[in-house]
């Protein structure tokens, strides 16, 4: 329970820092995306309802992201898997609220009760906007 706190914390600190490590730009207040790739070997809809918890603390936290969970279908060996995608309206936005989720005790009651249901996260990366127009 403990090592799955450090991890979630440990990933969410080497987003920002590695985040942190690039370049200013202009478009820094582009729209970023945090995902999260999960295969769960247990039941996916207890999974998705107790992620729930999570995209309650998200949204407390900064109420313009948009949290949505997508499983994947026609993947062949990626089938089943569940892909979070969480939009912050910019870099600064994700910033700024993401030590506030992770240091939230709700954040932290919603992942023991993920630890409820086997999972294994697959990948965890931040995607750029960079749509042109």
């Amino acid at each position: 329970m403990k090592m799955q706190k450090f991890l979630y914390r440990f990933v969410a600190t080497m987003i920002l820092a590695g985040c942190c490590a690039m370049p200013a730009a202009a478009d820094d207040d582009m729209a970023v995306v945090e995902v999260t790739v999960v295969k769960v070997y247990g039941s996916t809809s207890e999974y998705l309802a107790k992620f729930s918890a999570i995209i309650d603390v998200v949204k407390k936290h900064e109420p313009r992201a948009e949290v949505r969970v997508y499983q994947a279908a026609f993947a062949g060996p990626l089938y089943g898997q569940i892909h979070i995608q969480t939009r912050y309206p910019s870099f600064a936005a994700l910033a700024a609220a993401n030590p506030k989720i992770v240091a939230d005790p709700e954040h932290d009651r919603a992942v023991e009760e993920l630890a409820a249901v086997k999972r294994e996260i697959l990948s965890h990366y931040m995607l750029r906007d960079k749509t042109p127009e």
